[in-house]
């Protein structure tokens, strides 16, 4: 802010004139009502910026504005503040004068009963751990400080509590239209009456934040992990069956994973998900030692018939011989693959060369 303009503030009680200016009036009425609604919409008004914006908005001159401002803060009706304490117009001139660039920021006259506030710092020191003994303003900052982070949280869950077996939607949905409500005026007035009168629903707010936020910054990896591997159960689920204990501990996981607040049972879900694990990696391997079995049986068979259309085509050495070694090369990768999938792969591609070779045959 401009120093000349800063000294030609005046200070101290307005001279007024027979029929006092009605629009110096309306002015300076229209930029309180200014301040207040900055005020209710940001929770703080910073009196460069908002000159600034007066400016640029509603093109009333900077010095202007400035002047309405003070001639308030002398009347009471607003209040200059300055790293964290109330000041005078005067120290606040002086102050300005000396740093032009220091935050300087203005809020509202209107406090609520000390009782009121009283209760509500009461209330929320319980719920938060801060034990600061904070001014309405102070508090109301803090208080607000908190609801926009709960929000910004709330508001990034929100995507993965959306899709099939993640839970919290509800009250992420839920607590959100509430601090929507919460955060509708953001002055320290309306704040800390909507502490007072909502104590309930915020400490509510708090303790779900509180859980959610865990759930979603450290177990959601272990929650991934056991929706794909119920999956994978699903698909061995005849010879899971065959085991009381094992069966008893898949269908567990999936009251767990079917819950709507499972956050108190993710212990209980990771020793059983390693139970269940266990066995069905026994499954698999037992599986996949009798498809390797399976495949290399085809694949012989697959030779065989290949030697056997030899006679018939008679092709030369070099063809059978590389027909032959493509064929035993497929048959010995069996052993070394690490699941069906890549078995039934390669036992797809050597059918489709047994193919390719055929036709060869012929065209030969």
């Amino acid at each position: 802010m401009k120093i000349q303009i800063i000294k030609e503030m005046i200070l101290g009680p307005r001279q007024l004139t027979f029929g006092f200016d009605n629009n110096t009036q309306k002015e300076q009425n229209f930029v309180i009502s200014c301040i207040v609604e900055q005020f209710e919409n940001h929770g703080q008004v910073v009196l460069d910026k908002f000159v600034a914006h007066v400016k640029e908005v509603h093109d009333l001159a900077e010095i202007d504005t400035l002047q309405y401002i003070f001639w308030s803060a002398q009347e009471l009706k607003i209040h200059f503040r300055i790293d964290g304490k109330n000041i005078t117009p005067f120290e606040t001139k002086q102050i300005l004068l000396q740093s032009p660039k220091k935050n300087v920021k203005i809020i509202t006259n209107k406090n609520v009963k000390n009782s009121i506030f009283k209760d509500a710092t009461s209330f929320y020191q319980k719920i938060s751990k801060k034990n600061d003994d904070n001014d309405q303003y102070d508090f109301a900052r803090s208080l607000l400080s908190d609801l926009k982070k709960w929000e910004t949280s709330l508001c990034s869950f929100k995507p993965i509590a959306q899709k099939p077996f993640y839970p919290g939607c509800k009250k992420v949905n839920k607590h959100l239209q509430s601090l929507k409500i919460l955060l509708a005026k953001q002055d320290s007035y309306s704040l800390i009456y909507s502490c007072y009168d909502n104590k309930e629903k915020i400490a509510e707010i708090a303790d779900d934040v509180k859980i959610i936020s865990k759930f979603y910054t450290k177990q959601v990896e272990f929650w991934e992990l056991l929706i794909k591997s119920i999956e994978e159960f699903r698909a061995n689920l005849s010879e899971i069956k065959k085991r009381s204990e094992i069966f008893s501990g898949f269908n567990r996981l999936i009251q767990i994973l079917e819950s709507s607040s499972p956050y108190d049972l993710i212990t209980e879900a990771e020793k059983l998900l390693k139970m269940v694990s266990n066995h069905n990696d026994l499954i698999v391997q037992e599986k996949t030692k009798a498809c390797r079995i399976k495949a290399i049986s085809k694949i012989d068979a697959i030779i065989e018939k290949l030697v056997n259309l030899f006679d018939i085509y008679i092709p030369d050495q070099d063809q059978r011989n590389r027909f032959l070694y493509a064929l035993r090369s497929a048959k010995k990768k069996i052993p070394q693959t690490a699941n069906i999938k890549q078995i039934d792969i390669i036992l797809y591609n050597t059918e489709d060369m047994y193919d390719d070779f055929i036709e060869e045959l012929k065209e030969s």
